[in-house]
């Protein structure tokens, strides 16, 4: 009996075991069930707070703190303050527009028009959060109009509503963004950056240790990789005033070591038969930058750079024995030149580090973006007509909710237009939206009803939102998540006190459903955007800047012109992500322009030197003048410039070194043009950027 009796009771244990086992494997201070819980608690006391300050629309103060929510404090403080600031300037141009046309809707709807369309190309055109502020400031003059137009003298409190909603959500979410999540940024930056240290070294060590010469340029993931460190920087620097005033160090360490990875394809194993010194020089980097990567994993940058300003040290001696050597072949001065260059470049890295780590912060560089202009016109004129269009079509129809086409159809053109694939994630909308509908619908009219108080009406909307709030932290449903969140929000409305209406909100979801169609068709039919044309674009401009270094010096030091071309690079990477190949190709041939422009500037600099003659410097610089002004010749105007120098300057022992070099620097540039898919710069050389 007794045995029978403790049957059950085990059977029990065992359950509750497997119960308290399933519990804890539910582990909701994960990173994203942290997100998730503080922008839901942030979401909460954005909507206490606006119905305690009886703001119009509290739900739009809670709207805000959802679209702005990032796991990232950084995000939120940067994302946060530059919505404020967007959200003012787009109130007072609001209040202009509607103090000018509020008689007259044609001319407000041609004035949005023209507004929206010059935030779009201003949000094309800048870059990270500031774009961000640039498009609220558009959007903004459709919202704060919303439901004033038909009431004039409610302007102003629309405006000012709109601006204190805004105002109370990202103050909300920035102190419990500040209160219970960690500044982890600076830490993923420091890991980013060793991280990409210790790629390139691996990729010299390869390049040094193989006995194939030929070798593929950086992919483009490579260098999209390198870049993405730059919106590291960008979070870190909202997260820690400290680090705010060291990110030119931080750009200089990128800068350096995108220097640092086109020069490892020019690596390669040394001939046994080689000079001296060329064998010599590979065996001190060889054996030197193992050492110096593992100090640099070791965290200790300072060490690493005297390791390698001591192995250039030794390099450069071998460097000038190859120059005064009597045999003249441009081959071992070539290979050394290359060597030092990518030693050079790693230890401006270095160099970086060390002033990210310690030091005084001094001044820093003024790099250089690349500035899309044809995209930001295209992106601008599609805005400005979507408007016109929705504005002339509800003014033509005597739609009584018109407003509404604008008030959606505004800010999905601008975000939109700001990411690499608008159809598609236009078409993400639609699917959130559609979701959003009888979820709001559900929450409005089946539960909201019997919800007496505001804990009751949390316990109600909050699960909505974290359902929302978790779609957005899976990236292939965040933009379906972030159209859900909005649409819900707006759709159910909570105010104090509630109205119920099904042919209001039927209405209103039916408007919300037909602005995201709208939007789809904006984007497949006005200026559909064409990832290979852009991609084009910037691929010319990155060619004309490399061709220009044949004829002058760029206007800045070497890093910040190749930081310059570093962004076009990435840019075309992220424009062709869907097309593989063809942004391998797109690459390849942008980085063999960029390598012959790197070249130039070095034979130019050493055309400079005060030992050369004037008649080499003359010849120098005529040569590259004419491999400008023709271009599918180049090749061949370099190689010949360079035999000739050789051939003047072999019997004049003092001009030797310096004709040798500068021999060299021009053959190199041929051999490089040699190696180029069309062997010239002739192709893209006129298309407009």
């Amino acid at each position: 009996m007794t045995g029978r009796a403790a049957h059950p009771s085990s059977r029990a244990v065992v359950f509750l075991r497997s119960a308290c086992e399933r519990l804890l494997a539910i582990d909701i201070l994960t990173p994203r069930g942290g997100h998730v819980a503080r922008s839901t608690g942030a979401a909460i006391l954005a909507l206490g707070v606006a119905f305690g300050l009886q703001l119009e629309t509290p739900y739009s103060a809670a709207s805000t703190v959802l679209l702005v929510a990032n796991a990232n404090q950084g995000a939120v403080l940067a994302k946060g303050g530059w919505r404020l600031v967007g959200t003012v300037i787009g109130g007072v141009a609001a209040l202009a527009l509607m103090g000018l046309f509020i008689q007259a809707p044609v001319l407000f709807i041609l004035g949005f028009a023209l507004w929206l369309g010059l935030c779009t190309a201003g949000a094309t055109l800048l870059r990270h959060f500031r774009a961000s502020g640039a498009a609220v400031a558009g959007y903004t003059v459709g919202l704060a109009t919303y439901g004033a137009l038909e009431t004039p003298e409610r302007a102003l409190d629309a405006v000012l509503g709109r601006t204190a909603t805004v105002a109370v959500g990202v103050v909300c979410l920035g102190v419990v963004a500040a209160l219970f999540s960690k500044r982890a940024t600076r830490s993923a930056l420091d890991t980013a950056l060793i991280g990409q240290c210790g790629t390139i070294a691996g990729l010299a060590l390869e390049r040094l240790r193989s006995e194939e010469r030929a070798h593929g340029l950086p992919t483009a993931p490579q260098i999209a990789g390198l870049f993405a460190i730059d919106d590291l920087l960008e979070l870190s620097r909202a997260e820690s005033p400290d680090l705010a005033g060291r990110e030119g160090a931080v750009r200089d360490t990128i800068a350096a070591l995108f220097g640092a990875l086109l020069g490892t394809p020019d690596l390669c194993a040394v001939d046994p038969q080689a000079p001296r010194d060329c064998v010599a020089a590979h065996r001190d980097v060889v054996a030197g930058l193992p050492r110096i990567l593992a100090l640099i994993e070791a965290r200790r940058f300072a060490d690493a750079l005297d390791r390698i300003t001591a192995l250039r040290e030794t390099l450069l001696p071998r460097v000038g024995c190859a120059e005064t050597a009597e045999t003249g072949t441009p081959a071992p001065l070539i290979a050394l030149d290359r060597l030092v260059a990518f030693v050079e470049d790693y230890g401006s890295a270095l160099s970086g580090m060390v002033r990210l780590h310690g030091g005084r912060p001094i001044p820093a560089r003024s790099f250089r973006f690349h500035r899309d202009w044809g995209a930001a016109t295209e992106n601008g004129l599609r805005s400005a007509l979507a408007i016109l269009l929705a504005g002339a079509f509800g003014i033509a129809t005597g739609w009584n909710d018109w407003s509404l086409l604008l008030l959606i159809l505004a800010p999905y053109s601008v975000l939109l237009a700001m990411t690499g694939n608008p159809a598609a994630g236009a078409v993400a909308f639609i699917q959130g939206t559609i979701v959003a509908v009888p979820a709001a619908f559900v929450c409005a009219f089946g539960l909201m009803p019997s919800v007496q108080g505001f804990p009751l009406l949390i316990a109600v909307i909050a699960p909505f939102w974290m359902a929302g709030l978790y779609a957005t932290t899976v990236p292939r449903h965040a933009p379906a998540g972030l159209a859900y969140l909005v649409a819900f929000n707006t759709l159910v409305g909570a105010t104090n006190p509630m109205v119920f209406s099904v042919p209001a909100f039927l209405n209103q979801a039916f408007g919300w459903v037909a602005a995201v169609f709208v939007t789809l068709l904006v984007f497949r039919l006005l200026l559909p955007h064409d990832p290979r044309r852009q991609a084009h674009r910037i691929q010319a401009a990155l060619r004309r800047d490399a061709l220009a270094r044949l004829e002058a010096d760029p206007p800045e030091p070497r890093h910040v012109w190749e930081h310059l071309q570093h962004h076009r690079l990435a840019r075309i990477a992220l424009s062709l992500r869907a097309d593989p190949a063809a942004a391998a190709m797109m690459t390849a041939d942008g980085i063999a322009a960029l390598q012959v422009g790197r070249a130039a500037i070095r034979a130019r600099a050493a055309a400079r030197n005060p030992t050369a003659p004037a008649l080499l410097r003359t010849m120098t610089l005529r040569a590259l003048s004419d491999a400008t002004r023709s271009p599918r010749q180049a090749r061949d105007i370099l190689a010949a410039a360079a035999a000739e120098i050789a051939a003047r300057s072999i019997e004049d022992p003092r001009a030797w070194p310096v004709a040798h070099r500068v021999a060299a620097c021009l053959t190199d540039m041929a051999m490089r043009l040699e190696a180029h898919p069309d062997r010239s710069f002739g192709r893209h050389r006129r298309v407009p950027c």
